[in-house]
């Protein structure tokens, strides 16, 4: 009986050489390939390491917006407390509990509030009428903001107000990351409760006092 390899073509010895020379790159290949991950790995890693040096020790928050009403009757919705949720993103979140101590509005006032997850307080050491509040806020006995709601007049019946927050940002650098997420959480809020300001103060009547 004949052998089937018997039957098969000559070899070519000049395909074997170029079959092996492009198997020979293609294994060649992969090490280097392996490099170039090894180093963007690396060079991920030295950036994430090294980044948190650069944030700030103490991050600053600030979102403004323009107000097609008179400073006189925005002012009453930022320097009573008592009129905060009704424009503020976190209390349209989530349920929260509120209550109040000392004067009901400008400087002293204080909110207490509690919701499912935290507590804190927000206490109000500075207002000058139609123009400036100033506030403090602690979440949860741990984190301390300091914050400031001004209002400026560009044109009759049209109010610039800008929010600011600042905070102590974390000692230990990587632990800046919280604060750079925190930085994108508050600002959201405020983008958000100034747009619901807008919508109050232009939508109704002045407010001579707060509600509830």
């Amino acid at each position: 009986m004949a052998l089937p390899f018997l039957f098969l073509p000559p070899l070519d010895h000049g395909t074997i050489g170029r079959a092996q020379s492009r198997s020979g790159k293609r294994f060649s290949a992969a090490p280097s390939s392996m490099k170039n991950i090894r180093i963007r790995l690396g060079a991920l890693a030295l950036f994430l390491g090294v980044f948190p040096f650069f944030l700030p020790r103490r991050p600053r928050i600030a979102r403004r917006i323009l107000i097609r009403a008179d400073r006189s009757h925005i002012f009453p919705l930022i320097n009573d407390l008592r009129n905060w949720p009704r424009w503020t993103a976190w209390n349209q979140r989530q349920e929260i509990e509120y209550h109040y101590e000392g004067p009901p509005a400008a400087a002293g006032a204080t909110q207490h509030w509690r919701s499912s997850g935290h507590s804190g307080v927000l206490h109000m050491t500075q207002s000058h009428e139609g123009e400036r509040i100033a506030y403090t806020l602690t979440i949860d006995d741990r984190w301390l903001l300091e914050g400031a709601i001004s209002l400026e007049e560009i044109a009759p019946h049209q109010t610039r107000v800008l929010w600011i927050a600042r905070w102590h940002g974390a000692v230990w650098p990587w632990a800046r990351y919280m604060d750079l997420m925190m930085m994108g959480w508050i600002g959201r809020d405020f983008s958000a409760g100034l747009e619901n300001l807008r919508k109050l103060a232009e939508t109704t009547a002045p407010v001579l006092e707060a509600v509830g």
